[in-house]
This record gives structure tokens, C-alpha cells and sequence, in this order.
């Protein structure tokens, strides 16, 4: 749990012991969960002190599609939700958490793809030695050439 972060349980009572839902609302809005996809990775980039372009370059995207996604024009795949992730070196909860928003399946470890998204994101590695090991073991890449 983070300092200064009422955990979940916290905030649930808090919630049930109120009188007001705004007064609540306004006084735990950054405890509460982004609920789209698009508000999502605003306030991942946002904790993470980046710009937008900086996101995008990290992820290998294409600024063109990257903005799309942004401003929720348009829909990801999981491949590009995946990618996001590791491009911004998301934990594992977090990538599932996006891949949940985007209305997408979250990482099964008995597929062996997702297998190695788990393994690799888990252990933090960049987006490219995940490229790597994608190519070694005949998995289709995440990055398309």
C-alpha cells in the first residue's frame, strides 16, 4: 500500500459512514479508480511524470495511433495494450487492470504467449528483450515489422 493511500477497506467504510456521495467523491478522488481505458492510461502517465510522446516512444508506437488511443478514438488490440505495458513498465496487476478497461481478456498463464508477457513483466524487462524472446521461442512479436 502506498503512504498516504486509505486502502481499500479504508475507504469502503468511509464510503458506507458518509452522508453525502459528492462530499466523499471530492474528498477520495485520487484513491478512486480510473473507470475507462482512456482514463486509465491518462493517470498512469500522469504517476509516471510523462508526456504523452514520451509514453508513445517508450511503447514503440506511432504518434498518429498512440493519440487515437488517448483521446479514445480509437479502440486498441490486445497485442497494443500489451505493448503499452511493457513499453511503460507496467507491474502485472496494472497491465491486467488495461487489458480489463479495454474490454480485453486478461494474461492466462496455461497460454504460453501470455506466459511470457507474465514472466517478462514480472521480472521488468524491456520491451525489446520481450521482442526477443517472443522471436526465440516462435511467438508471434508484439511489434509488427
Amino acid at each position: 500500500m502506498n503512504k498516504g493511500n486509505p486502502s481499500t477497506e479504508i475507504l469502503k467504510n468511509r464510503l458506507l459512514q458518509s452522508e453525502n456521495i459528492e462530499d466523499f467523491i471530492e474528498t477520495h478522488h485520487k484513491n478512486l479508480c480510473a473507470n475507462t481505458f482512456k482514463d486509465y492510461i491518462y493517470a498512469l502517465i500522469e504517476h509516471k511524470g510523462l508526456k504523452i510522446s514520451e509514453a508513445l516512444s517508450m511503447a514503440q508506437m506511432s504518434e498518429s495511433y498512440g493519440y487515437q488511443l488517448f483521446n479514445g478514438k480509437r479502440q486498441p488490440s490486445r497485442d497494443k495494450v500489451i505493448q503499452l505495458a511493457l513499453g511503460l513498465g507496467l507491474s502485472l496487476s496494472e497491465t491486467n487492470r488495461m487489458l480489463k478497461l479495454s474490454g480485453k481478456s486478461e494474461l492466462y498463464v496455461k497460454e504460453q504467449r501470455d506466459a511470457v508477457f507474465m514472466f517478462t513483466i514480472n521480472k521488468k524487462w524491456s520491451l525489446f528483450d520481450v521482442e526477443d524472446l517472443l522471436l526465440d521461442r516462435n511467438l508471434e512479436c508484439l511489434i509488427k515489422k
